[in-house]
């Protein structure tokens, strides 16, 4: 039986869903462009641009050849200069507005981007360089900060109904979402062998405990509710927490805290990343129609010398016109030039089999 269009909509959007397209975007990645001091540089372009770009005489210095145009579009030599302006001036719009893109973009993430993946490209190096200066205090600030993120990703009932719980859940880091698991687990763990006695028979709930799941093992997102969210009564068991992650796990905490830190702000991110890939594109457009327009030329001219040639091979064609026989005279060049590549690479294979 055919599933219906409906079902696989659904399938669909499920998948792009469950696949967090968001999380490719991370502020690492966009740190390899915005930290490009040459991209910096296009932040004055929507201030500066318009009086450089379309200034008369930095329009004439950029204009295109008036012969380079002719050889491209074959027109009348009155037409040329008109039209080598108009193909400027149409080139110089795509660089000043795919610039001016690119320069909004630049100051979004200089503006928005966390001063930590600024300054460190991975987490390594954070932990390197911040690891030895991690004080308890400070870690009293870095794990609620990084259990409050992975409450709001993993769905804690504070904010499962929240309105942008859709997009959060498209941007939920995987590796994040193991990571923590693991680290959390084993800090529960070593304090819960450390500072509690209760016998698991004797503590209220379903479950035996209520940091546990159903199973009787660590549950992440409860644990994660208490140290950014507790009540007075459970923060010594936060205490402890950080306790032992001052002391045992600091730099899994550290790689936890950069890991957050990179897939904050997802909407900035976005529109971050849609500056930047429109401004590179609208950069694109001109090469790309060079190109098209050079391909497509000599596509055309190397059907037309080769006409000539079947004219000539089959027909017996023995008067050429003008443009035939410089056509002609092209299709030998080619020929030529192909005959001495030939050539060369022969004799550089033979040097080398004698040698």
């Amino acid at each position: 039986m055919q599933r219906s269009l409906k079902d696989r909509v659904r399938e669909w959007w499920w998948s792009i869903r469950y696949s967090h397209p968001i999380s490719r975007i991370p502020w690492s990645a966009i740190r390899r462009i915005g930290q490009s001091r040459l991209l910096a540089l296009t932040i004055v372009v929507p201030f500066l641009g318009s009086l450089l770009l379309f200034n008369q005489s930095v329009v004439d210095v950029l204009t295109l050849s008036p012969e380079l145009v002719h050889r491209w579009f074959h027109l009348s030599a009155n037409e040329t200069a008109d039209a080598a302006r108009k193909l400027t001036l149409s080139r110089l719009y795509y660089v000043y507005f795919g610039l001016t893109l690119l320069g909004v973009g630049s100051a979004l993430f200089v503006l928005f981007c966390p001063l930590e993946i600024k300054n460190y490209s991975a987490s390594i190096e954070y932990q390197a360089a911040e690891g030895p200066h991690v004080s308890k205090p400070r870690m009293t600030l870095i794990l609620p900060f990084v259990a409050l993120q992975y409450s709001q990703w993993m769905g804690d009932e504070v904010y499962r109904d929240d309105t942008r719980a859709f997009v959060r859940a498209m941007g939920l880091p995987r590796e994040f979402d193991v990571f923590f698991t693991a680290v959390i687990s084993e800090l529960y763990l070593k304090v819960r062998e450390d500072t509690l006695e209760e016998i698991r028979d004797n503590l209220e709930g379903d479950n035996g405990h209520p940091y546990e799941d159903a199973r009787h093992r660590p549950d992440p997102s409860k644990i994660a509710h208490v140290i950014h969210s507790g009540a007075r009564i459970q923060w010594g068991f936060v205490d402890s927490l950080e306790e032992e992650a001052t002391n045992y796990f600091r730099n899994d905490v550290l790689m936890l805290h950069y890991m957050a830190l990179d897939h904050t702000k997802p909407y900035l991110r976005l529109i971050i990343a849609a500056f930047y890939g429109l401004g590179f594109g609208l950069l694109l457009i001109p090469t790309v129609q060079t190109f098209i327009t050079l391909a497509s030329n000599f596509v055309k001219r190397f059907a037309e010398i080769y006409d000539v040639r079947s004219q000539i091979v089959h027909r017996g064609k023995h008067r050429l016109s003008g443009k035939e026989q410089w056509m002609l005279s092209q299709l030998r060049s080619i020929c030529r030039r192909v005959i001495q590549k030939e050539v060369s690479l022969l004799v550089a294979n033979k040097v080398a089999g004698g040698v």
